[in-house]
């Protein structure tokens, strides 16, 4: 008879569903990790594995190996290809066990049959990157803090079912770089080159903006420059486009404050008239002035601010309109290069290639990333799917009791330091010492040390002098400076005196 219950097994399922691995959520229940295992990935340990020669890692090795793949994707470590041959190779090591692989290290073959074996349950996907800041920042207290007061700015609103009211906005880096698809060359070929009008590092900012039924504002584009637009920079575009330019071609606070005050909220007005407004958006110095506050306050506008460092899954453009954005504008880059035999992208054709871009921006993408972002309908779960764990590469938070497997993947995750790894985190935390040059001089590694050492040897020559005879210094500049202006009151009294005298005696004569 089982040591567990039905009502344990399906506590230890609700555990994983909750974030637990499988291997915690077998422990705390008391339910055996192998009888857990199979009930989580659907595993039939008496059925058969098929005809053909037996995998070099046994099933259950294999089932092991897929989880512990899924834990690292949830902790923001996913492995590549390369990672997963390197891991393999440590646990055969570590097994003692001799493969036909030369030093035991995986080949292609082997790795495309086995993501073959577990395509239900394995993808490959591109990566994307993900701070240790914005990792650490989305956490649930924060999660629960922001949802529960905007659902509470909602409700005193009357706006939990009025959509149209609820906005977002937000600027990205439109690139020329036409480089976005991989290309077909002959297999001989050692470079793939692309012929392109520019170098392709010009980047256009454009501020999105969107409200949770899918209609876009017109564009605002802002370029980089120092003085006012010119009239060709700004033909072409969708109708209401407005422009600015900026030292930086990024956003700041004067421009979004023009724009929010001349377009965003007369529009808002002549829409809703009047009704209250929510606008979400990052919390970011170039989108809140006293102004634009002043201005959201009189017009019956609520901005909310997301919490630092949690865009990528609170605001709705990042978490689904970008990315199809970026892929449709690399589409229209491509068709422009070949129509236009091969004429850069100023600032003159801009508005004209934003325009076809803003033709296939979709409503579905807008609304699928209010759904996304749990700000519409308001649900939190959709951000807290989104959290990763704390990354912690400690022994007992790998989900697998195979000590060998263990220490593989602590080999992969947390390998031992080299040398010139220590010497470079050495150096960061060094304190630094600025090294005196003249203007356009360069200096070698070693002539900035011995630059330092005689720095050094000087400071350390003025610091020899005791402080009596500093005293003594003191002192006699004191009795200089004293012995001086009596010298020079005397001088300056006598001549006066005797030129007085001069002129006097002349006149009498």
């Amino acid at each position: 008879m089982p040591k567990y219950t039905e009502e344990d097994l399906g506590r230890a399922k609700k555990l994983v569903a909750d974030g637990f691995t499988v291997y915690k959520a077998a422990k705390d229940t008391g339910v055996p990790y192998e009888t857990l295992r199979r009930h989580i990935f659907g595993i039939n340990v008496t059925g058969s594995t098929g005809s053909g020669r037996p995998t070099v890692l046994t099933r259950t090795e294999e089932d092991k190996l897929v989880e512990i793949l899924a834990y690292l994707a949830r902790q923001a470590f996913p492995l590549d290809t390369s990672d997963i041959c390197d891991l393999v190779q440590q646990f055969l090591n570590n097994l003692g066990r001799e493969t036909q692989w030369k030093d035991n290290r995986p080949t292609r073959f082997w790795l495309s049959r086995f993501k073959a074996r577990h395509a239900g349950v394995l993808a490959s996907r591109q990566p994307e990157i993900l701070t240790i800041t914005r990792a650490k920042s989305l956490t649930e207290e924060v999660v629960g803090a922001f949802f529960s007061m905007y659902n509470g700015v909602l409700v005193d609103l009357g706006l939990e079912d009025k959509p149209d009211n609820i906005y977002n906005l937000d600027e990205t880096g439109l690139s020329t770089d036409p480089r976005s698809t991989r290309v077909i060359v002959p297999s001989k070929s050692r470079d793939a080159y692309l012929k392109t009008a520019s170098c392709g590092k010009a980047t256009y900012s454009v501020l999105f903006c969107v409200n949770a039924t899918g209609n876009y504002f017109p564009p605002f584009v802002v370029y980089k420059a120092k003085r006012e637009p010119f009239d060709s920079w700004m033909r072409g575009g969708p109708p209401g486009t407005a422009y600015g330019t900026t030292p930086s071609g990024w956003m700041e606070g004067n421009i979004f404050e023009s724009w929010f005050q001349t377009i965003f909220v007369p529009e808002i007005t002549k829409k809703h008239d009047g009704q209250p407004t929510v606008l979400v958006y990052d919390g970011h110095g170039s989108h809140m002035t006293y102004r634009t506050a002043a201005l959201a306050k009189d017009n019956n506008i609520t901005v909310v601010c997301l919490p630092p460092h949690t865009s990528h899954a609170t605001q709705p453009l990042d978490v689904a309109v970008f990315k199809p954005v970026k892929v449709a504008w690399a589409q229209i880059l491509k068709r422009w290069q070949r129509e236009s035999r091969l004429v850069a992208v100023d600032k003159s054709v801009f508005p004209t290639l934003i325009s076809q871009l803003w033709k296939e921006l979709d409503p579905v993408h807008a609304v699928a990333g209010f759904r996304g972002s749990g700000l519409f309908p308001v649900d939190a779960e959709k951000v807290r799917s989104r959290m990763v764990g704390p990354g912690s590469t400690s022994r007992d938070d790998i989900p697998s009791p195979d000590e060998a497997l263990q220490d593989a993947v602590l080999s992969v995750l947390s390998p031992e330091q080299s040398s010139e790894t220590k010497a470079a985190l050495a150096n960061k935390t060094k304190r630094r010492s600025r090294v005196q040059n003249k203007s356009g001089e360069v200096l070698t590694s070693e002539s900035s040390l011995q630059r330092l050492e005689l720095e050094a040897a000087k400071r350390a020559e003025k610091g020899k002098k005791s402080p009596s005879s500093q005293q003594d210094r003191k002192l006699s500049k004191k009795r200089e400076e004293k012995g001086k202006k009596r010298s020079s009151s005397h001088k300056i009294e006598k001549p006066s005196a005797k030129r007085k005298v001069t002129k006097l005696t002349t006149r009498s004569k």
